[in-house]
């Protein structure tokens, strides 16, 4: 299946997941029946359309298809009840990432085919070709170099046989375990920096394995590595609600990072990530700041960079930096402690320095209520404790910030949990990676101390945490952990509350 027909007309490449039972069968008719469609789609054959899943998907967007249909069973025909109604979920929910990641959810088709509807096979296979002729090429094109597949020694331990140890710890889940967390920084007596040599030594591993270590089927890596391809025209501002008054151009630069496709992907856990970048630009307006955004920003790329993907995690760092630049800004502002880290350690040492000042919303408005700049009117009577995000804490020394904002609250009690500040407990994970039972007892230990210290929520600078914590509370519970509940939110959405500015 080439990019062009014999003529030089664009063939798209169309990727079909179609059911066993029903739509298979009928792309089968289809064939023996001799009823003709463009040889632009290849057909993998899955039990049921409720198998697949958003990061079937989204691989085959990022190896290059123009095109992805989903067919299976007619609603009430399925052979395994509702699988197709599963799907139909997955597809809309893929949809949304698809616009806000700039592929475009027109893309992707779910049709619902039976085993004696070949003609209708044939027909959409007609329908979506032209379709997809109309809109073009994808903006993604796989990019195979040198480094596919991993390093030498990733390759080595490929081929199997006997292998070093190096091999062998390459090779296995120890790579993928460290957190990044920084806590062993803080107590190694020769000062090894341990999070920073996995992280390098990532970069040395299968690059298959990478995925496959991945919560998520690694759909948030995914849509890291595509935006990093400058074909890409990401779309994440259309996820911002009405209100919050933002421009392109400006001295100050807000930087959103992935909150509002984090929305989209943990639609189940109701977190309104975007509604805290809302907030967040709200106090910024009562500030008298109406900050840039540009529309060309992309995913800071913190996880690919902790996941060892160097190339792609450069490409945007500089698509990001060039951005910025082009905003006129020279003050960038982050409500998300990774991208904070990102932007401030990782660009500079990546590009030599930076031309631009990078802050935390916390830094930024503590400054600003120190210069009587920003005043709480609003009375908040309630007791919360501080979760110290260990990229905000550990990693760039944020600590008394938050807590001097969550104390000039009128009404607000602020109490510690019994590890804090270089001592905090992490939420457990750490780029997405191995979402397994170290990671749930790590979660679990964290909201049972928040609990003791009796708070009404627990607040959070972190998105991620945010996610973590309200998932492990969603699931069943182990014996021991039945009264760990406790309401999880955001820095910005409880200062934008005790302003006033929390409005929809």
């Amino acid at each position: 299946m080439g990019r062009s027909g014999s003529e030089g007309e664009f063939e798209p490449r169309i990727v079909a997941f179609c059911c066993n039972w029903c739509a298979y069968a009928g792309a089968d008719l289809a064939g023996v029946s001799r009823i003709q469609y463009p040889p632009t789609v290849r057909i993998i054959r899955v039990m049921c359309t409720g198998m697949v899943d958003e990061s079937y998907i989204m691989k085959a967007f990022e190896e290059g298809a123009d095109g992805v249909l989903v067919a299976g069973c007619h609603p009430g025909d399925c052979h395994y009840i509702s699988g197709n109604l599963k799907a139909e979920k997955e597809v809309e929910r893929t949809k949304k990432l698809l616009d806000l990641i700039g592929i475009g959810s027109d893309r992707l088709r779910l049709e619902w085919i039976s085993a004696s509807e070949g003609e209708k096979f044939a027909r959409v296979i007609r329908e979506f070709t032209e379709q997809l002729k109309a809109l073009g090429p994808s903006p993604l094109k796989r990019r195979r170099t040198a480094t596919d597949g991993g390093s030498s020694m990733a390759a080595a331990v490929a081929r199997g046989g006997p292998g070093s140890f190096a091999e062998e710890v390459l090779s296995g889940e120890f790579m993928w375990r460290c957190l990044g967390c920084y806590l062993c920084h803080s107590t190694c007596p020769g000062g090894l920096r341990i999070a920073e040599l996995i992280r390098v030594a990532r970069s040395e591993a299968p690059r298959e394995q990478v995925d496959l270590m991945c919560a998520h089927g690694a759909v948030p890596l995914m849509w890291a590595r595509m935006m990093a391809n400058p074909a890409l025209r990401p779309n994440k501002l259309a996820s911002l609600p009405e209100g919050p008054d933002f421009g392109q151009k400006g001295d100050v630069y807000f930087f959103i990072g992935c909150a509002p496709l984090y929305d989209v992907e943990m639609e189940d856990l109701a977190l309104g990530s975007t509604k805290a970048i809302a907030s967040t630009i709200r106090i910024l307006n009562a500030l008298g700041i109406k900050p840039a955004i540009s529309p060309d920003e992309r995913c800071c790329g913190h996880d690919l960079l902790w996941t060892g993907d160097f190339e792609d995690f450069e490409r945007l760092a500089r698509m990001n930096v060039e951005a910025i630049r082009k905003s006129g800004a020279k003050l960038v502002i982050t409500s998300c402690p990774e991208c904070y880290r990102t932007l401030k350690v990782d660009y500079a040492d990546l590009l030599g320095g930076l031309d631009f000042e990078v802050l935390h919303i916390s830094e930024f408005l503590l400054k600003a209520l120190e210069e009587g700049k920003l005043k709480f009117e609003r009375e908040l009577k309630r007791k919360v404790t501080f979760q110290d995000s260990c990229r905000l804490g550990r990693h760039m020394g944020i600590y008394e910030e938050p807590r001097k904002l969550l104390t000039a609250i009128p009404g607000l009690e602020l109490v510690e949990m019994e590890r804090n500040r270089a001592e905090a407990a992490c939420c457990g994970m750490s780029s997405w990676l191995l979402c397994g039972e170290v990671s749930k007892r790590l979660q679990l230990e964290r909201l049972k101390e928040a609990r003791a210290t009796g708070a009404d929520q627990l607040v959070v600078g972190c998105h991620k945490c945010k996610i973590h914590f309200r998932c492990v509370q969603e699931e069943k519970l182990p014996p021991g952990y039945e009264d760990i509940k406790i309401p999880v939110v955001e820095l910005v959405e409880i200062l934008a509350e005790a302003l006033g500015l929390d409005e929809s």
